[in-house]
């Protein structure tokens, strides 16, 4: 019989198998904790926002647009009104997420602006001080530990990846049982179910969970794992194009609204989704374009201009992926937070990263089960004998 068939047939007789259930168990118990708190925190950032407007964290969420929206240059010209010798980084034109005009100043520090969707006028800055929210997030992006915590979210996440491929291996219990294994019975034993539970939840999340745990390691190590993805699939739309300029000055500088004219005009099937301002003397101006309904930036156009000569550019269509390699990159944010599809995917999302914590605990509760039960069972007796050997052998001096 060859190893196909007996693996398919009888997989626990391999020594294979039960090599990858120590890596499998040893790997899960160390990870534990771990696993715990990237799993839940991960499932309450998918409602951020949702959470966000109903504890009433961020400000002037309520507001409502009566008419069109404030020209965005009024919305600029008021900032640089209202904070002198700051520097406008960029402004997000109110959308799904945000009520206002949000903009990002820099000047003494970053902050963010909130500007009236009506006429644009400044309400006010965002609160610096860190919400729950944003412990929560801190957590799941850095385990509240920084850059080094990020990149040991990295190793976890590498950890996170062998746990799948690991645990897929010693699921398959064989051609007779594999149906057995896709369902839970809650009919049986609490044991039973435990381990039903954990090898069901195991087999249906392991894609996401497969994909979540490489989208961590991108987060971890995103230069690497771009020359990694180029090596295989060259990169073309899913990175945003090098330009530099140089700066001419003769003639009168073009104003926003031209910009934001010219723009609408180039690219016609999109929607004005907000600006971002050269970051340096040779860096372009970058005005951004919505496609369809878009959330996030994964949809998002940006036509490139030159700030000082007002000459068109480029645009940057990003998400309209040319290669396997665009696919990949552009791929890790969207479905790694799974926030831009409606509320469908988002209770999916959730859902599927509590199953992270259930395998935790249940691949705990097996272990006790199966080991540890029983060596606790024996050293009670053991307890137990020691204790009546000794009330027999000491003399009770009270009598």
């Amino acid at each position: 019989m060859s190893f196909l068939q007996r693996y398919l047939q009888r997989p626990q007789q391999l020594a294979v198998r039960r090599i990858n259930f120590q890596i499998h168990l040893w790997a899960g118990i160390i990870l534990t904790l771990y696993l715990i708190a990237i799993g839940v925190s991960g499932s309450i950032l998918v409602f951020r926002h949702e959470l966000e407007r109903v504890s009433g964290l961020k400000p002037w969420q309520e507001m409502r647009t009566n008419g069109p929206l404030a020209d965005v240059a009024n919305v600029v010209a008021n900032l640089e009104a209202a904070y002198p010798g700051s520097h406008v980084v960029s402004v997000d034109l109110p959308g799904e997420i945000d009520a206002t005009f949000v903009s990002v100043l820099e000047g003494r520090g970053r902050i963010k602006v909130a500007s009236d969707p009506n006429d644009g006028r400044v309400l006010g800055e965002f609160p610096r001080q860190a919400t729950w929210l944003d412990v929560v997030q801190d957590l799941h992006e850095t385990l509240l530990a920084g850059r080094v915590g990020r990149k040991l979210n990295g190793v976890g996440a590498i950890f996170l990846l062998l746990l799948n491929v690991t645990g897929i291996v010693i699921w398959w219990p064989g051609l007779r049982n594999w149906k057995r294994a896709l369902k839970v019975d809650f009919r049986r034993s609490w044991r039973r179910v435990n381990f039903d539970l954990h090898s069901a939840a195991g087999f249906w999340t392991i894609l996401i969970v497969s994909f979540w745990a490489l989208s961590g390691i991108y987060f971890a190590w995103p230069r690497q794992f771009f020359l990694a993805v180029n090596s295989v699939s060259p990169i073309i739309s899913a990175r945003p194009p090098a330009i530099r300029i140089a700066r001419e000055v003769d003639g009168e500088e073009p104003t926003l609204r031209s910009f934001v004219q010219r723009a609408c005009s180039i690219d016609r099937g999109a929607t004005l989704g907000g600006v971002a301002f050269p970051y340096g003397p040779r860096a372009p101006l970058g005005i951004l374009m919505r496609r369809g309904n878009s959330v996030g930036r994964e949809y998002v156009d940006t036509v490139y201009f030159n700030p000082y000569s007002g000459a068109y550019i480029s645009t940057w269509r990003y998400g309209v992926n040319q290669t396997l390699g665009d696919w990949i990159i552009w791929a890790q944010v969207p479905l790694h937070f799974g926030t831009y599809w409606g509320l469908p995917i988002k209770i999916i999302w959730a859902v599927t990263g509590l199953a992270i914590p259930l395998l935790a605990v249940t691949g705990l509760l097996m272990y006790w089960n199966r080991a540890l039960r029983r060596q606790w069972k024996r050293l009670s007796k053991s307890a137990g004998f020691v204790t009546s050997v000794t009330n027999q052998v000491v003399p009770d001096y009270r009598r």
